[in-house]
């Protein structure tokens, strides 16, 4: 019974702490502009698109939208607003 309960109390301990776990930005992320303007990425080339589900930490979800578009190889986001529970955006990358 004992190793139950050490068993649920970890449990309880791992659900209770993921909700403070931060985004880490990748290499060259925090490089990543954000703009919503559309001359901004006229001479742009879209690479892909960007989403992140909107969280009380606003970094968290900065963080996250600059990574995925790190990993698509985009140095711009065009942010083109919120659906749902979650910011989208276009990646580009730009000259």
């Amino acid at each position: 019974m004992k190793i139950i309960l050490c068993i649920a109390a970890v449990i309880a301990f791992g659900a209770a702490t993921a909700g403070c776990a931060t985004v880490a930005l990748a290499p060259g992320a925090e490089q990543v502009r954000i703009t919503n303007k559309v001359a901004d990425v006229a001479s742009c080339k879209a690479v892909g698109n960007v989403k992140a589900r909107s969280s009380a930490n606003s970094d968290e979800t900065d963080a996250t939208i600059r990574n995925q578009a790190v990993g698509l190889g985009a140095n711009t986001i065009f942010f083109t607003g919120y659906v749902g529970s979650s910011e989208e955006g276009v990646g580009y990358k730009c000259p």
